[in-house]
């Protein structure tokens, strides 16, 4: 039996293997619950990188705030977003806000957060500075963090930045506004359709068009709108448009207080189902339009009237001129005493002027219609020169004025260009030349600028010792119907359109023209051309026909050509003076003509007799040279004559109408004698091939 003692042992040994199994197993239940606290710990270490890994890659972060408003917490990607340092302290948030009227009723709001106010305060727009002082949009979301008591001790909150989005939609918003603004700017009736017609929007800022836009609303169709035949129109139009996906524009008359407006429709694709519609009230245009067109078509008839004026006084003009110069140059050729001789030539430079101011007007009006065309030919360009002296050497001899010419060895000997325009510019520059000088000299001097292997630019320069110009009257020189100083004209003379002249006649050569001058010391005209090369072949034929010119030119009966080209010859010419001189003309070829006094006495005479050629004068009464031709053509001979038109009349048109009607030649009045003789050559070497 066991004793008091021995059981009082054992309880002893069983309370404390007890106790030992308790300590032990609250050993084991603590290093249980350490490895779970290190479980969770180290879960929540992976997840923090792992936000902060998500973080880094978007444009939130974390942040919290305690009650004084110092933000004592961010995420670390902070520092990418507004560079701040995360873990540089507590920065009070106020401090960062920009004065943005956005960031006004923010204070309130956290104010109320942290009074408990809220449980989650409804996502707010924050603008704030970044660490360089740069604003940042923050679109935030807030959440009040409370202890065990239930007080508020931080506010939680994730921010966004939407700085782009912002700046993106600020944009937007303005370029709407600017929209509205232009679209309220626009005189017009501005309407969005749909493809169906649909109007989606529409405004007007247009009185006369208040009365149309009342009537249309949004989801309004515009054939509800628009009288039919408009609509039609317009349908067709927005057609076209939506098809080509180009602007297309119609025109529309619309009916606005019995008032028709002229009205103009633009329309565009704009989307695959929208199309923009403009109308604009072109009335006035259109009005404008009308105007300018009458006005053009008084001006076309004045200009019309001018020509016809310019032609007519030419003809006029020249019909005389003809018998003047031509008789003049024949009474060159007889015996006078040297007074009589000195009466002569001062008629002949006399008619020399009055002819170069005749051309000066034709050539003025040719010029101003742009008919003006080269007609370039192989010449000796010296030769041309010298020609151009001679015809203001007579004057320049009654002034003791001298003349000179100057020609670098490297110019070319023969170019090809237009020979009587290149004479035409000469002669102008040397006639005001001679003009303005009262004594010392005019020099012509060429030189070579530059030269390939086809063409040579050649400089001209006409120098004088004259009156000079002020430089404030340079600028008018080239001006029609100008001179430097308008009194010279009183002193001088002139029409003033020579130097306008020249320079467009410059100008078709491919060169350009420049003058400089000095008062009482002289004047200097400097010109250009472009002219082309002359091949040895060429220079060789031209040469050898000028060899001919001279050979057939000597003698006493050098210009008799009959014998060798017995021609019958019919003159038809009402002018009883013209008719004389060419008949004299004739006679010094050999030749006695036959006299027509109109087209169909030509006619008949014609029928009896085939002449080898006609003289055909272009305006004669009863039947004019252009009728007289055409019966001729309409006989379908098998060896017509050789119809050669004379007229005073020196207009392209003119020379152009009558080739066009069959005429073989067309020689402008005055006639000059080595032309006319140079063309029967040519005709009675055509008729007598055998001729040697």
């Amino acid at each position: 039996m066991l004793t008091s003692q021995t059981m009082l042992l054992i309880s002893l040994i069983a309370l404390v293997a007890f106790l030992v199994y308790l300590l032990l197993k609250q050993r084991f239940e603590n290093s249980r619950i350490l490895e779970e606290v290190e479980a969770i710990e180290q879960s929540r270490k992976r997840n923090l990188v792992k936000l902060d890994l998500f973080l880094n890659h978007t444009s939130d972060f974390l942040y919290r705030y305690n009650t004084k408003g110092e933000i004592i917490y961010t995420s670390p990607n902070v520092n990418r977003i507004l560079g701040y340092d995360p873990e540089g302290g507590p920065i009070l948030y106020s401090s960062i806000h920009t004065k943005n009227p956005i960031n006004d009723p923010v204070k309130k709001r956290i104010e109320d957060l942290l009074k408990g106010h809220y449980d989650v305060l409804d996502p707010y727009f924050v603008e704030v500075f970044d660490v360089h002082g740069l604003p940042h949009m923050l679109e935030v979301f807030e959440k009040p963090d409370r202890n065990e008591c239930g007080q508020i001790e931080t506010i939680s909150g994730i921010a966004r930045n939407i700085t782009k989005v912002h700046r993106a939609d600020l944009e937007i918003k303005q370029f709407e506004k600017e929209q509205i603004l232009l679209l309220n700017a626009f005189p017009d009736f501005i309407l969005i359709l749909n493809k169906e017609g649909k109007v989606l929007s529409h405004y007007n800022n247009n009185v006369e068009f208040k009365e149309v836009a009342s009537k249309i609303g949004n989801g309004k169709m515009i054939a509800d709108v628009f009288p039919p035949d408009v609509f039609k129109v317009l349908e067709g139009g927005l057609s076209t448009a939506q098809e080509s996906g180009e602007l297309n524009t119609v025109e529309i008359n619309i009916n606005i207080e019995s008032q028709v407006h002229h009205c103009e429709g633009r329309m565009v694709k704009l989307t695959d189902d929208k199309m923009l519609l403009i109308i604009r009230d072109i009335s006035a245009q259109k009005k404008l339009e009308s105007s300018l067109r009458e006005a053009k078509d008084l001006a076309e008839e004045a200009n019309l009237l001018k020509s016809n004026f310019i032609a007519t006084m030419s003809h006029e003009i020249r019909t005389p001129m003809n018998g003047i110069v031509g008789m003049t140059n024949l009474l060159q050729e007889t015996l006078m005493n040297r007074d009589q001789r000195d009466y002569v030539e001062t008629i002949k430079v006399s008619s020399d002027i009055l002819l170069r101011i005749i051309n000066d007007v034709l050539d003025f009006s040719d010029i101003e219609s742009g008919k003006i065309q080269l007609e370039e030919s192989v010449f000796d360009l010296k030769k041309v020169i010298d020609e151009s002296l001679s015809l203001v050497a007579y004057e320049a001899k009654g002034k003791n004025v001298g003349l000179n010419l100057l020609i670098d060895e490297d110019v070319p000997v023969f170019i090809c260009s237009d020979r009587v325009r290149l004479r035409q510019i000469l002669m102008n520059l040397l006639s005001d030349a001679v003009k303005f000088t009262e004594k010392g000299f005019v020099t012509v001097k060429v030189s070579v600028n530059n030269v390939n292997s086809k063409t040579v630019d050649l400089e001209f320069k006409v120098k004088d010792t004259g009156i000079g110009a002020l430089d404030q009257n340079l600028h008018r020189l080239f001006k029609h119907f100008s001179q430097g100083d308008s009194s010279l004209s009183k002193r001088f003379g002139g029409s003033g359109i020579g130097l306008a002249i020249v320079r467009n006649l410059v100008k078709l050569l491919q060169g350009k023209i420049e003058v400089e001058s000095q008062e009482n010391e002289g004047t200097e005209f400097r010109f250009n051309i472009i002219a082309k090369l002359v091949s040895s072949e060429a220079i060789e034929s031209v040469s050898k026909v000028s060899e001919k010119q001279m050979f057939e030119g000597r003698g006493p009966l050098s210009h008799v050509i009959s014998d060798k080209y017995p021609l019958q010859i019919l003159l038809a010419e009402d002018n009883g003076i013209n008719s004389k001189l060419i008949c004299l003309i004739l006679e010094k070829m050999g030749y006695r003509p036959d006299i027509a006094k109109n087209g169909r006495i030509a006619l008949s005479m014609f029928n009896e007799t085939p002449y080898d050629v006609i003289l055909m004068d272009i305006q004669m009464p009863v039947m004019d040279g252009i009728q007289a031709t055409q019966a001729i053509k309409q006989l379908n001979l098998e060896k017509p004559p050789y119809i050669i038109g004379l007229s005073a009349n020196a207009f392209e048109e003119d020379i152009a109408h009558a080739l066009s009607i069959g005429m073989d030649e067309y020689f402008v009045k005055p006639i000059k004698f080595e032309v006319l003789k140079e063309k029967l050559i040519q005709v009675g070497q055509q008729q007598f091939p055998f001729v040697s």
